[in-house]
């Protein structure tokens, strides 16, 4: 310390020192902070690019649902069209539209083998048809070669009776193995549209369908700007065509507006869906935590400095000490009551020394902040509920740990995360800090995406992914006398139903279905779809006979469920394959559970077959 017999020149040299010292450490301070703030900002980019990724990849999985029912039923009329039976041709156009165009459908028309249309779903039957041909149409001159694939989307065209803009699903029609003309479903631009607008409808987030070439398809907004336009020829999924997915962040040409984009093609089709989240919406709030993060940190530095010139005027100045001390603690009580989270400081003898109102909210302590301050640890944890002291479980913490850090579900819901830190200079402790955050919302954020990223959507089973990870983990754990088994289940002659009552009624089936299965297998089962009405279950620990029991009676359960439709009812049955665990891998086991299937098909089906 300074005293009256302190030659003036080494206080300034000292405090020269001191105040170098000192600038140097709050240079390197904002350096780190600056470091940090960068990193918070690529973390939540890269949280957006995951969230956009897996979204992108269930809506893909949506579209391709869709682009398969589009192309199973232009099959499928396309046969009956061969038979010429047109009462019932358009008896399932009717089907159609009530399906899965879901009342949309603009047109289905019918060419010879000459490009001459035969057939519009729009004119009355018997209604004559005026000569138009579609031979210069490019989708017919592809579809008369038979090396080309059978089903064809082509880019949107406008409609010139009913001035819409479509996009055209082509079939080629053949009889006796011989071209016999092409089906074409005509579907608005808007139809592909609606279903994604309605869970993005905000003008920063876009979904857009495009070609394997980048032209557009649809487009949740600015739709008609983009229908006669192509992506530019720079995208991922361009550049690079045998890649199936991938992430970009750009400057969408039609509208202006910068995005973080996930892209996936959509698997069996030249057809790519993006997904693209306003990069200002969704790092819009870190962007801001950050600005205001700088703030306080500016105002911090600036407290700091002025703490500072305090300290240096209390060099010169003994007599204004206290009022110095006073000022600084009212600058730690503002930096306190700035932080996000709960904060508790206590000295090395854990006594309080200070506290924020967000601590005394956060444990329901209807108290100031500076009536704790004083209070001895144990003084404090008497004031809280008995779940509250367990929080702070000072007793079980050690110096030699370091920093502390535990998440803690409390009776009434919230997720907490409560942290632990040292104070320590030059070795010595000198007390410690409690932050105390309730991260509810971020955990319930995780746990929705982990969900949507697990979950078939029809059914609420593990889709394949998380299916087929289970078995893995399964599979190691299984023993020779309690092997567990893999139960493959398959829906018999299911094409039929959807042919039959379309597909709504066929996702009922299959919900049925689900549900039979839920209602026979244990808590601790694990049940999956694998893809359209195919499912599996996984019976750990169990023997082969008991498997086959379970197995049966899924089978039985099956067999006596009903799915109700005004005028009758449905039922179907199940072909099971069944085989034990122990001794195999993941592709055997499914090799020889896809071998006890295939003996129940061709058994005669509604069996249940196994394969050891």
């Amino acid at each position: 310390m300074h005293t009256s017999h302190t030659p003036r020149y080494r206080i300034q040299t000292r405090l020269g020192l001191a105040w170098f010292v000192f600038l140097f450490l709050l240079f390197v301070y904002w350096l780190r902070l600056d470091f940090a703030h960068q990193s918070q900002l690529a973390e939540a980019q890269e949280r957006a690019e995951l969230r956009a990724s897996q979204t992108a990849h269930a809506l893909s999985t949506q579209v391709n649902t869709q682009l398969m029912g589009i192309h199973f039923m232009l099959e499928h009329l396309a046969e009956h069209w061969v038979d010429h039976d047109e009462t019932v041709f358009r008896k399932l156009i009717d089907l159609s539209q009530d399906g899965i165009f879901k009342g949309s459908l603009d047109v289905i028309s019918v060419t010879d083998t000459e490009g001459n249309v035969v057939f519009n779903s729009n004119t009355q039957q018997g209604q004559f048809l005026d000569n138009i041909s579609m031979a210069d149409r490019s989708y017919f001159q592809q579809l008369t070669h038979p090396d080309t694939e059978g089903f064809l989307i082509s880019a949107p065209a406008l409609n010139m009776m009913t001035q819409r803009w479509t996009v055209q699903f082509s079939h080629r029609m053949l009889d006796n193995g011989q071209f016999a003309g092409i089906i074409t479903a005509s579907v608005p631009v808007e139809h592909l549209a609606e279903a994604f607008k309605q869970v993005f409808p905000a003008k920063e987030d876009v979904v857009l369908l495009t070609l394997n070439d980048g032209q557009y398809l649809a487009r949740t907004h600015a739709l008609k700007a983009s229908l006669t336009t192509k992506v530019p020829a720079d995208r991922d999924f361009i550049q690079n065509p045998e890649q199936i997915s991938g992430n970009y962040s750009v400057v969408a040409p039609i509208d202006g507006v910068e995005r973080i984009y996930a892209w996936h093609r959509i698997h069996g089709f030249p057809v790519v869906l993006s997904l693209g989240l306003g990069k200002d919406q969704v790092l819009g709030p870190v962007s801001r935590s950050i600005q205001e993060s700088r703030q306080q940190n500016f105002i911090g530095t600036i407290l700091l400095l002025l703490a500072a010139l305090w300290i240096t005027r209390l060099v010169f100045n003994q007599a204004k000490q206290n009022r110095s001390i006073l000022q600084a603690k009212e600058r730690l009580t503002t930096l306190l009551n700035q932080l996000p989270s709960g904060a508790l400081l206590e000295d090395e003898n854990s006594v309080i020394v200070a506290a924020n109102a967000k601590l005394c909210a956060l444990l329901n302590i209807d108290l100031k902040p500076n009536s704790l301050v004083g209070l001895h640890h144990d003084q404090f944890l008497t004031m809280l509920q008995e779940e509250q002291a367990s929080w702070l479980p000072l007793a079980s913490i050690t110096l030699e740990q370091g920093q502390f850090t535990e998440e803690i579900y409390s009776s009434s819901g919230h997720i907490l995360k409560v942290d632990w830190v040292p104070i320590q200079r030059d070795h010595r402790y000198l007390g410690h800090v409690w932050f105390i955050q309730d991260i509810s919302s971020r955990k319930q954020k995780e746990q929705a995406l982990q969900t949507l990223a697990t979950t078939d959507p029809l059914t609420g089973l593990h889709n394949r992914r998380s299916f087929l990870d289970t078995l893995q983990q399964q599979l190691e754990l299984s023993q020779v006398d309690l092997p567990g088994a893999l139960l493959m289940i398959d829906i018999d002659h299911f094409k039929k139903v959807n042919d039959t009552y379309g597909h709504p009624v066929g996702d009922r089936v299959i919900q049925n279905v689900t549900q039979a299965i839920h209602d026979t297998v244990r808590k601790d089962d694990f049940s999956g779809r694998l893809g359209g009405e195919e499912f599996a279950v996984l019976l750990p620990q169990v023997t082969l006979q008991q498997a086959l029991q379970v197995a049966e009676h899924i089978r039985q359960n099956v067999e006596t469920t009903i799915t109700p439709l005004e005028t009758e009812t449905v039922r179907v049955t199940v072909s099971i394959g069944v085989t034990s665990m122990y001794g195999k891998d993941k592709n055997s086991i499914q090799i020889a559970a896809d071998q006890a299937l295939y003996t129940a098909k061709n058994s005669g089906r509604n069996r249940v077959c196994h394969n050891a």
